[in-house]
């Protein structure tokens, strides 16, 4: 049991997303009895079932047992929900998934990422980094780290490494001893009505909720950031390839999937460092992000890059998924503009003859506010195919769709060839009559295209 909680009892509804199953394993784990519902069973459902965590599929008032001291609800449970509606009739508070995440770190030292992009890949990545120390941390992030096979994992130790999810604003029910802010940028406009002036002030928020002995690491290629990072009255660690930040990024190479870097300290201290299979500029500057946050604690950093320089990554990060007739296939989870540029910028640099994308935009909001953003992004690659929006719970707005998408790219002329295609099994025969030995295929977005990857890999192997 987490000695500073006085949750006994918990229900989690909506159980099945990769963020609350994380938080439904550790919670059972710290001996809290925990139950949860969904509306249709999943790999992170199995292995809550697995845990012996009981797990009902669908949504009814009888799952919530009177006994509960608190029920957890999604960003994507509405009000309306009968599980929701018959807590608060029987008067037990409802949580946001960010309140018990907070909930689950009382008493330890909770290290957050957050940022637009990269909270995932950086989170994962520092769990990785404190347990090569023998630290034992609890980690809770937002993806199935492919090397604990898992979303979450409770430790012994003092440390607790979550993904601080700005997407609603509830991140701010954190309290992060040491918080790693990756960027700020525009996104999640549903909910940020105010743009990035509403979004630049609750990161603000969230950064000076730090303690006066904690620490502040933030990526100074993003001035802006550095600066809000200053007005906090936090102290602050910036990383990045710049000599004017803390730690440096210098000596950048590729090996095929793998890359190399040297990171050098305020302290003198100089890292032969690298990743063995995450390549990209921006994976260098997660990892000395997560190495400026090692460093901020007085910890080792020799030990924990070495640590880290096997890390396999997680799962829909340049994952790849097959090879066939000569031809890669991998799947990645961008769907910003500025993930995408990162993503295509390492694997255009890649040992490959020509790169096709297929690219799925998610969200209409999304879709409608960055549509000119996404022209330039795909710049470098051979050939895209946009599918339509997947809404993500989100009603169509009129006149948005996945052309608009590829009607920015053809504007600005930053890809030949590019085709808007809705249909799924047409969009991979249209994919596979262009690649050829030698190429590489990405699927890539945060929905339901990622189920395309096998079926790409079985109609080339059978072309």
């Amino acid at each position: 049991m987490n000695a500073g909680s006085n949750v006994r009892r918990v229900h989690f509804v909506g159980v099945g997303g990769v963020g609350m199953s994380g938080i439904a394993r550790v919670a059972a784990d710290f001996g809290m009895a925990v139950s949860g519902s969904d509306m249709a069973t999943s790999a992170y459902t199995d292995q809550l079932v697995a845990a012996g965590i009981r797990v009902f599929v669908g949504h009814d008032a009888a799952n919530v047992d009177p006994a509960c001291d608190v029920v957890v609800a999604s960003t994507a449970v509405p009000d309306t929900n009968p599980e929701v509606m018959r807590a608060r009739e029987l008067g037990i508070p409802v949580w946001q998934r960010a309140h018990m995440l907070a909930e689950l770190g009382r008493g330890k030292k909770t290290l957050a990422a957050a940022g637009t992009h990269g909270k995932t890949t950086t989170s994962s990545m520092l769990a990785g980094a404190v347990d090569a120390l023998g630290l034992d941390p609890t980690f809770i992030v937002g993806g199935m780290v492919d090397a604990y096979r898992t979303n979450a994992k409770s430790g012994m130790g003092d440390y607790y490494v979550v993904e601080a999810d700005e997407s609603d604003g509830s991140f701010l029910n954190l309290s992060p001893y040491v918080a790693l802010v990756t960027n700020v940028e525009a996104d999640h406009l549903d909910h940020y009505v105010g743009g990035i002036d509403e979004i630049r002030a609750t990161f603000k928020t969230f950064m000076a909720s730090v303690p006066a002995d904690g620490a502040l690491v933030v990526c100074g290629e993003d001035p802006s950031l550095a600066e809000l990072a200053e007005s906090t009255g936090r102290r602050v660690v910036s990383y990045g390839f710049s000599p004017a930040c803390d730690v440096r990024v210098s000596d950048y190479a590729t090996h095929g999937v793998s890359s190399t870097f040297t990171l050098s300290f305020p302290d003198g201290t100089v890292v032969e460092s690298g990743l063995a299979k995450n390549p990209g500029r921006h994976n260098a500057l997660n990892a000395a992000g997560v190495l400026g946050v090692i460093w901020a604690l007085g910890l080792d950093v020799a030990s924990a890059s070495a640590g880290i320089a096997s890390y396999s990554g997680v799962r829909r990060r340049f994952d790849l998924k097959g090879e066939a007739a000569g031809v890669a296939v991998v799947d990645d989870y961008a769907h910003h503009p500025t993930e995408i540029a990162a993503t295509l910028a390492a694997a255009t640099g890649l040992d490959f003859n020509r790169v096709h994308v297929i690219f799925q935009p998610h969200r209409y909001s999304r879709t409608a506010s960055l549509a000119d953003e996404f022209g330039p992004a795909f710049a470098g690659v051979d050939s895209l195919t946009v599918l339509g929006v997947y809404a993500a719970g989100e009603d169509p707005i009129e006149g948005v769709s996945g052309r608009l998408v590829a009607d920015s790219v053809r504007a600005c002329g930053s890809v030949s060839d590019v085709s808007y295609i809705e249909d799924f099994d047409e969009a991979i025969r249209s994919v596979v009559d262009r690649a050829r030995e030698g190429d590489l295929v990405i699927t890539m977005g945060a929905g339901s295209v990622t189920k395309l990857g096998p079926g790409i890999v079985d109609a080339l192997s059978a072309r």
